[in-house]
């Protein structure tokens, strides 16, 4: 995580009234083994407009409970089915302070490499990465990035031409982690 989030605790009242979301950290059989699901947003004005992400959004008054939501947002951004993957582990929810989100992360695993459509509206394209590179640790570095602040130099983990970086490095960082 950037330096300045080390330091920039959140309050229980903060992390009370914060708007509520939940991802999923889809892993698959793939090519090369078992691979992490990524999408790139679309590019827009908001926040997290053109970063990569995980499938995920905000919680919706239907949603029973933060798996749910994260089961409805990877159906309606990329076409997975909750009959074709399971969810193994639900992870620390994570505050992400420039957009003032609670994300709830939930671990899933399928057994085959799925058959995606996206939503263009929420995503631009998917890419995935093996899982035994980002646990070899090679992939982890740093790059500058246009926030709100201006071009910060962030860690990331770097694939190919992607920058993962900010909460989804954040997320596969605690990925990793609970897998070493």
């Amino acid at each position: 995580m950037p330096w300045y989030r080390k330091i920039v605790k959140p309050s229980a009242k903060t992390l009370s009234t914060a708007k509520k979301a939940a991802v999923l950290v889809h892993i698959f059989q793939g090519e090369q083994g078992l691979e992490v699901l990524y999408m790139r947003r679309p590019d827009y004005d908001g926040t997290h407009g053109g970063q990569v992400s995980f499938p995920g959004g905000r919680r919706e008054e239907e949603d029973l409970s933060f798996k749910q939501t994260a089961i409805r947002e990877a159906r309606e951004e990329v076409g997975l089915f909750y009959e074709d993957y399971r969810i193994i582990q639900a992870l620390e929810p994570l505050y992400i302070p420039p957009s003032n989100f609670l994300v709830h992360p939930f671990v899933s695993i399928a057994e085959e490499q799925p058959e995606l459509e996206l939503d263009p509206k929420e995503v631009a394209y998917t890419f995935s990465v093996p899982l035994s590179e980002l646990r070899q640790g090679d992939l982890m570095g740093s790059a500058k990035v246009q926030t709100k602040l201006g071009k910060v130099k962030v860690p990331a983990y770097l694939w190919k031409d992607e920058v993962i970086w900010g909460a989804t490095a954040i997320i596969t960082a605690r990925l990793v982690a609970l897998l070493s």
